[in-house]
């Protein structure tokens, strides 16, 4: 009980800023919502390309903690500015890349098979929303410092700073309020790239002063080292195309719904944005479970790699616990909070009903995530990831919504059944490579 606290005291700040995070989706959701049906199911498909895009500045960015935990483990700090500075430069690149890749989607939107009234729309979010993504890059490279060294609580602030910046952007751009022009979707993309920037500006600050100066982030420059940004890339490649293969499932599934029509499309985005909600509790504790098994790992501690591993199981199953009865519970009243429209809340309140169900399979695939990339393992869940997202999830949801003529509860479905697929096989990938470590440490 005493590492699970210890485990929770890392953790809790990463859940809340994570939920914070989520905050801005949902304040964007609102404002969507109250623009009208169209508008909320283009946001939402708008929003979710967006997510897809960043996942290289996520994923690339990822192998930055288990790489740094292990160097402050083995009481290496000296090299971790370095470490961080290179990782700046990939953050640098993966989000010039993404923001690339963004405008290219806006050119081939209308090839889409998208209903006709949603492309444009989607366009006029998606074309501002889409210049965040190189701060947004730095905003996850020092994410990972701070995850790393144990500082999250300046996580959380800086997170609270952006959710109040979000929520008066999209007020002033996307209702018109306080005497600016009403934008609409345009204004709530603008409101997205002015929160990565006001935070990427308040971690660099952050990460300037206090406990920080010991790891000699910002000493000098550097020009990126290929010696130094391979290893990293080794790492972290898996973990990001890991994150393309779950996030391209939700992104596929959002487009699908978009194809079945706008009621689908805006009920999808809704029970997305609650469940996304709650996801966010195991994915705040993925990276502190990362963290803090990287560490271990890197002294070879082996008791102590099994005790973190225990206690992390342990949280992961009482928060399931809750947000599975949150969702059923609470699912009229959450779904109300994004639209009026009656139909569409009746709709989106039954696929949150299902979401449910996915909540302990859900919540253990990320924290077993989390727990491999402290261990550096991260090629075998790759795969295990595309296995399950692609050949169970999409396929069996694909073929529920439209040859069982299921519809939009058809994918959730295969959402279901492929997020327990994920869970058994990372533990079984987590029980092998806790006999590899112990075989190797003898």
């Amino acid at each position: 009980m005493l590492d699970a606290r210890r485990t929770l005291k890392l953790a809790t700040p990463l859940m809340l800023a994570q939920l914070l995070y989520m905050g801005n989706g949902l304040v964007d959701a609102l404002v969507a919502g109250r623009l009208g049906r169209q508008e909320l199911a283009a946001g939402g498909i708008g929003s979710g390309l967006w997510f897809f895009a960043s996942l290289s500045c996520i994923g690339l960015m990822a192998g930055l903690s288990p790489t740094m935990s292990q160097l402050i483990g083995q009481r290496r700090r000296v090299i971790v500015g370095s470490v961080f500075r290179q990782g700046l430069w990939i953050g640098v690149i993966a989000g010039t890349c993404a923001l690339l890749a963004t405008l290219l989607a806006i050119k081939t939107l209308p090839h889409w098979s998208l209903e006709a009234e949603l492309v444009p729309l989607i366009a006029e979010y998606l074309l501002p929303a889409s210049l965040s993504l190189p701060a947004f890059a730095v905003v996850m490279a020092c994410r990972n410092v701070c995850e790393a060294t144990n500082n999250t609580r300046g996580i959380l602030v800086v997170q609270l700073f952006a959710l109040g910046v979000n929520t008066l952007a999209d007020l002033a751009f996307g209702l018109g309020w306080f005497g600016f022009p009403r934008l609409g979707l345009q204004g709530i993309g603008m409101a997205t790239s002015m929160v990565s920037v006001a935070s990427a500006i308040a971690l660099v600050f952050y990460l300037r002063r206090g406990s920080f100066a010991r790891f000699e982030l910002f000493s000098k420059f550097e020009w990126p080292r290929w010696a130094d940004i391979k290893p990293m890339l080794l790492l972290s490649v898996p973990i990001y195309l890991a994150l393309v293969f779950e996030a391209g499932l939700f992104t596929a599934t959002a487009l699908q719904m978009g194809m079945l029509g706008t009621l689908e499309a805006g009920a999808h985005y809704i029970a997305i944005g609650i469940t996304g909600a709650c996801y966010m509790l195991p994915l705040g504790l993925s990276f502190a479970l990362t963290a803090r098994i990287g560490r271990v790992y890197g002294r070879g501690e082996y008791e102590s790699l099994k005790l973190r591993v225990a206690s992390g199981m342990f949280i992961t199953v009482l928060l399931a616990a809750a947000t599975a009865s949150l969702l059923v519970l609470f699912r009229f009243p959450l779904t109300g909070l994004y639209s009026s429209d009656l139909e569409l809340r009746k709709f989106a309140a039954q696929l949150v009903a299902l979401a449910a169900l996915f909540q302990l399979s859900d919540g253990a695939q990320v924290a077993f995530l989390g727990m491999l990339r402290g261990m550096k393992d991260t090629k075998i869940p790759m795969v295990i990831n595309a296995f399950s997202y692609w050949a169970i999830a999409f396929a069996a949801g694909y073929y529920a919504a439209h040859h069982l003529g299921w519809g939009a509860k058809g994918f959730w479905g295969g959402l279901i059944l492929g997020l327990s697929v994920a869970a058994v096989l990372l533990y079984l990938r987590l029980r092998a490579r806790m006999k590899q470590i112990e075989l190797e440490l003898r």
